[in-house]
């Protein structure tokens, strides 16, 4: 337990002391395809669950269930869990914004806020927390600093 915690304190001093990693931002959008881009490890697929099921997806390949036309405008990355590369992090995220340009609603997240909010998704996934709500990542308007301080709070008091 003391391991965890030691890891926990570090990854959030870190996280908290506002560390700046340089992205080696490689991604391409695509027309006329099925994916909506290519990021170095596969492709990344955007749509309704529907759509989404009928993918033959292949392990690196991320997909993302387009849910903006609710209250609470959200994007949900499925095995979020599974991307723990920086790099790839933020081209999944980039690719987010652009999607967004192109099919513009009502969702709005800053890309900082998006970024820490999947690497304390993470964190509490490999760490045993809540592992039903952490697989998964929901990029929604709510959540834009809620989440965040949810897992602090959660994290001192223990």
């Amino acid at each position: 337990m003391k391991k965890k915690k030691i890891l926990l304190y570090t990854s959030l001093l870190t996280l908290l002391v506002g560390y700046r990693h340089r992205y080696n931002t490689n991604y391409e959008l695509l027309e006329n395809e099925e994916a909506y881009a290519k990021y170095d490890q596969g492709y990344i697929y955007i749509g309704d669950e529907e759509y989404l099921e009928s993918i033959d997806a292949k392990s690196n390949d991320i997909l993302i269930e387009d849910q903006r036309d609710g209250d609470d405008p959200n994007f949900e990355i499925y095995n979020s869990y599974k991307v723990y590369n920086k790099d790839d992090r933020n081209n999944i995220l980039e690719v987010l914004i652009e999607y967004e340009k192109e099919n513009p609603t009502d969702w709005n997240r800053s890309i900082e806020s998006m970024r820490q909010e999947w690497f304390l998704h993470n964190l509490g996934y490999y760490l045993n927390y809540k592992k039903d709500h952490t697989t998964d990542l929901d990029i929604n308007n709510e959540d834009e600093e809620k989440y965040n301080k949810k897992i602090l709070s959660y994290i001192f008091k223990n």
